[in-house]
């Protein structure tokens, strides 16, 4: 099951581990996390979304509980 990950806020100096932009996006998976700025992050898209056990996604990228 995939959740809104409401612990920590990102950090100004969380970075995209694919480009290093500043990260808009943190999916926790089982072997770890991953940043994404938000064109990584749309990229990914729902991929992104099902292979994650956390996703903390401030701005809404993801319509969680929306489908369309």
């Amino acid at each position: 099951m995939n959740s809104v990950d409401t612990r920590e806020p990102l950090k100004v100096s969380d970075r995209c581990d694919k480009c290093g932009a500043q990260a808009k996006v943190r999916a926790t998976l089982i072997t770890g996390e991953l940043y994404f700025c938000g064109h990584h992050a749309r990229q990914a898209g729902n991929s992104l979304v099902l292979k994650s056990v956390e996703v903390f996604d401030p701005e809404g990228m993801f319509n969680f509980g929306k489908q369309g």
